[in-house]
């Protein structure tokens, strides 16, 4: 059979090409498919259904060579032969068996010249107009295995009893309403265990299929030759989400939730049941996610071309970007690119707090999104209302900054700059995934356990950081040798109104107690302790153990330092001694860079400063008597 050759397809008119899957009822029968280009600028064009699938192997248990992209299978494709991957082919054995119809499908690998890149840069702009100009869109899962069967009929059965049985008494009393919809639908360990794997499939895993799914107007998921629909599931797990949250803010326990839980614990599917949710909530004219949002969530997920990351997220929101898909620049060039006109079309600069220092040849002022790890930026808004600001180290100054002309280097103006001259140890995490189990347990840590049986090293750490404090209080006062932790109260903080225990307790939470929200509804908002009324809070309890919350928020991936000039703060863990900490122009914190030989700086990550958190740095700079000097960032 002659092999298949792709005719050009017309950009200008908005070209996609599509194929008619010849029906039939014997699973083993060979696949025959039919291509033809319609045009997305015609009004009338014929249906069709968009395919969301993985390339590789859809789940664990199917032989290693679905994973193998050289192991094809033949399909003709007008009548002539074309290779495509074992996924796909079951996918297509499976579909033909349950459509009764001839509807055409819009599928990636086949409708899409992937040898060509000129058409990849061009069809890719048009992701978000296929799937959501679909009739529907099929999210194919993967065969059929052990109770995925059982799996799908529990989400459609536990989504009705959310959404239209029990749905009115969830409004007016979550507690109750929770009660009944678990008594209802019951807490068989079997079924929540079949919804938990059908939840963790590779495809919950991909960057791309998260635009594919939130922008559908309808989808639905097959496993095998059975399906459910992706509404049905968002409901799911909007009950096990209802059910984490009214445990966590009310201290409620709901019988039976042990078993739910364990189906929770779903990274992936948590942050798409966020997106799409967010994505329904804006106007249906032209409905939109954040971008930073959509970016934090898909940097996490996989992609086979690391660009994807950007180009899967900005499909998510309407008019973001000028940035153009582009598959013959480097990974580096993209992000560098992206970063740039993120940072010129929004005139801010909160894009530097998901960087992170790497080896790649990826510029240090941009996010690195090929690594799933990425900048622990501060705590800077209120949860409840983002528009309010929590730091304001620059008082409110717009950003100044320019670029290169090749985008490799960003300068921006400082104010202040100060050396680091002592970092303190790390603190490992010994459970990375459940750090944050006690975050809303109003009562500490679990089962009584105590910080160091929890995590081993927080001990040490905090004891040396505690030892760094007393021998600064020490230098502070040179006639008190003796100064112990419990009297550093009689010492003076000289960049603050407060005595050093003060300031070293405030810089263990970064300033910030979390107070109960007035609405029972939402989580929690910021209150600096520092400003307003001085709220009398010690972040760690040392007699008891317990760790608060917002200390463990604060000194995630982040050590205690000292400057220099007598400044102590946190700053993210890759920081070292002769380090520098610096405020710039449109910096709501300061931030930590590294010193260069060709006199540039790398950055480093966003920092807390215990008294250059609220524009002190910047005092006289509107009479001109504030220093500035010009930071070039590689």
């Amino acid at each position: 059979m002659p092999v298949f050759k792709y005719e050009k397809l017309d950009p200008k008119l908005s070209e996609i090409r599509l194929v008619r899957l010849k029906l039939s009822d014997v699973f083993t029968d060979d696949i025959e498919l039919e291509l033809f280009r319609i045009s997305l600028s015609d009004p009338h064009h014929k249906p069709y259904v968009a395919l969301s699938y993985t390339w590789g192997t859809p789940c664990h248990g199917l032989p290693p060579d679905w994973d193998d992209d050289t192991r094809t299978s033949a399909v003709s494709l007008n009548g002539k032969s074309f290779e495509i991957r074992l996924n796909l082919d079951s996918a297509l054995r499976h579909i033909r068996g349950v459509k009764k119809n001839g509807v055409p499908l819009w599928i990636d690998a086949i409708c899409i010249d992937q040898m060509n890149i000129p058409e990849r840069n061009s069809q890719v702009q048009l992701m978000r107009q296929i799937y959501e100009g679909g009739s529907y869109t099929v999210i194919w899962l993967g065969p059929a295995q052990e109770d995925s069967k059982l799996a799908l009929y529990k989400i459609e059965e536990v989504a009705n009893a959310r959404r239209e049985r029990f749905f009115p008494l969830l409004e007016k009393d979550r507690l109750a309403g929770l009660v009944a919809i678990i008594e209802a639908v019951g807490t068989d360990p079997q079924c929540w265990l079949a919804i938990r794997q059908v939840l963790s499939r590779v495809w919950w895993s991909r960057a791309w299929v998260f635009q594919e799914a939130v922008v559908s107007s309808h989808a639905i998921l097959l496993c095998g030759p059975d399906g459910a629909t992706i509404a049905d599931v968002m409901e799911t797990l909007l009950l096990m989400s209802d059910i984490t949250s009214e445990q966590a803010d009310n201290s409620s326990h709901i019988a039976g939730s042990e078993t739910v839980n364990q189906a929770w614990i779903l990274e992936n599917a948590i942050s798409l049941m966020m997106l799409w949710r967010a994505f329904r909530e804006t106007s249906p004219k032209a409905p939109t996610v954040d971008l930073r949002d959509a970016l934090f969530l898909v940097r996490r997920l996989d992609a086979t071309n690391p660009r994807d990351k950007i180009y899967a997220a900005l499909g998510l929101v309407k008019g973001s970007s000028t940035v153009i898909p582009d598959y013959s620049l480097g990974v580096g060039e993209v992000y560098r690119s992206f970063a740039r006109q993120y940072i010129e079309e929004h005139n801010t600069l909160d894009l530097l707090e998901e960087c992170n220092l790497s080896a790649d040849d990826i510029v240090s002022w941009a996010p690195n999104y090929s690594r799933k790890t990425f900048g622990h930026g501060l705590e800077k808004h209120s949860e409840r209302d983002r528009s309010i600001r929590v730091y304001n180290a620059s008082r409110g100054k717009p950003a100044q900054f320019k670029f290169s002309d090749d985008s490799k280097t960003l300068t921006l103006i400082g104010c202040y700059s100060d050396p680091i001259a002592v970092v303190g140890m790390k603190w490992t995490f010994m459970n990375p995934s459940n750090i944050l189990d006690a975050t809303y347990n109003k009562q500490g840590l679990p089962s009584g356990r105590s910080a160091s049986e929890r995590n081993p090293t927080l001990g040490p750490t905090l004891a040396q950081w505690k030892e760094l404090i007393v021998t600064y209080g020490r230098d502070r006062e040179p006639g008190k040798q003796d100064l112990s932790y419990e009297n550093l109260t009689e010492i003076r903080y000289p960049h603050a109104n407060d005595d050093l225990k003060s300031a070293f307790d405030k810089t263990l939470c970064a300033d910030i107690r979390w107070v109960p929200d007035t609405d029972p509804m939402k989580l929690a908002r910021h209150a600096r302790i520092s400003t307003g009324e001085n709220i009398a809070f010690e972040p760690i309890p040392w007699q008891t153990g317990e760790v608060k919350k917002e200390f463990k928020f604060a000194i995630k991936e982040r050590v205690f330092f000292i400057t220099q000039a007598g400044y102590i703060g946190l700053a993210p863990e890759a920081a070292k001694e002769n380090d520098v900490v610096c405020v710039v122009l449109g910096g709501e914190v300061p931030h930590v860079i590294r010193p260069k030989k060709n006199g540039h700086y790398l950055f480093v990550g966003e920092c807390y400063v215990h008294g250059l958190m609220d524009g002190q740095a910047l005092q006289g700079y509107d009479e001109g008597n504030c220093e500035t000097q010009e930071i070039i960032l590689d």
